[in-house]
């Protein structure tokens, strides 16, 4: 396991640091620019720590926010000492960004308050990019026009997927899903998207442009193992499909979906780091 590099106050990381991410202070071989847009900012630390740290390359790490929006869950001092506006963001020199869900999903995205943002990133975004859930739907809706709808239930557990000539992910894997929403499989085909992967229950759960500069993904590959326990937990009103062992809340849920995030991850990092190197070479 190699080492990331991140903000030393951030909640997140010192959770990682407990179970074993280790962490350094210079500069990774890739810097990475995560939109954190979910209430709970530590989770989600944690979560990008977990998965980004576990890997034989180098990885800088750095979080940023919508100004528009004050978040309820987290104390704004702690944002602003740890955090970089939206607006600083091609500032930062980041080799790729991530951006998460969010819970507005059911929202029309005119009516989220930083969906200007939002949608001027997105527009104007250049780097290679991994778009999650309500992110993914952000930007599909920004750059191809293509609508989410609503579902007659809110999609939550673990669901089987298939690839589809998918260099990042090979066979079939298991994934996470929490969401009211979803975009359908023959818009994102029309749109001239490549579909990378998809379910019969869950539907897509991969799509990306021409050029894997792009990723648009509708699950949470990067859940930690207790997440959908602490939603059913909170929600007490549906029941995560193949999640507890034989349906018994009491029994702790195999992560069935860690070698597929292992797999992608991995293989995402290795295809930005190859685009970055090639490019300073071409330059030199």
């Amino acid at each position: 396991m190699c080492c990331i590099a991140g903000a030393p106050s951030l909640s997140g990381r010192e959770r990682a640091e407990k179970e074993g991410i280790r962490f350094k202070e210079n500069k990774g071989e890739l810097k990475i620019g995560i939109i954190n847009l979910m209430p709970f900012k530590e989770e989600v630390e944690y979560q990008f720590y977990a998965v980004l740290g576990r890997f034989d390359i180098s990885v800088e790490v750095e979080f940023l926010y919508p100004e528009n929006h004050v978040f309820k869950n987290t104390d704004g001092s702690y944002i602003k000492d740890n955090y970089y506006p939206l607006g600083e963001l091609n500032n930062r020199n980041y080799d790729a960004i991530i951006m998460t869900g969010a819970p507005v999903e059911l929202l029309d995205f005119q009516k989220v308050n930083y969906w200007d943002e939002i949608k001027n990133l997105i527009k104007s975004n250049k780097l290679p990019a991994l778009y999650i859930c309500w992110g993914a739907q952000a930007a599909l809706y920004v750059k191809y026009g293509i609508e989410k709808f609503t579902l007659n239930e809110k999609l939550l557990g673990i669901f089987r997927h298939r690839t589809n000539k998918n260099p990042f992910v090979s066979g079939e894997f298991f994934a996470p899903h929490s969401r009211n929403t979803q975009n359908s499989s023959k818009d994102i085909k029309n749109a001239g998207l490549r579909i990378l992967a998809e379910s019969d229950e869950a539907g897509v759960y991969m799509a990306s442009d021409r050029d894997y500069r792009e990723f648009y993904i509708s699950g949470h590959g990067e859940y930690q193992r207790e997440r959908l326990k602490y939603e059913y937990s909170r929600d007490q009103n549906l029941f995560p499909k193949n999640y507890f062992p034989e349906d018994d809340p009491k029994k702790e849920p195999p992560m069935k979906w860690d070698g597929h995030r292992k797999e992608f991850y991995y293989k995402w990092l290795s295809h930005i780091r190859e685009k970055k190197f090639s490019n300073i070479s071409d330059k030199v």
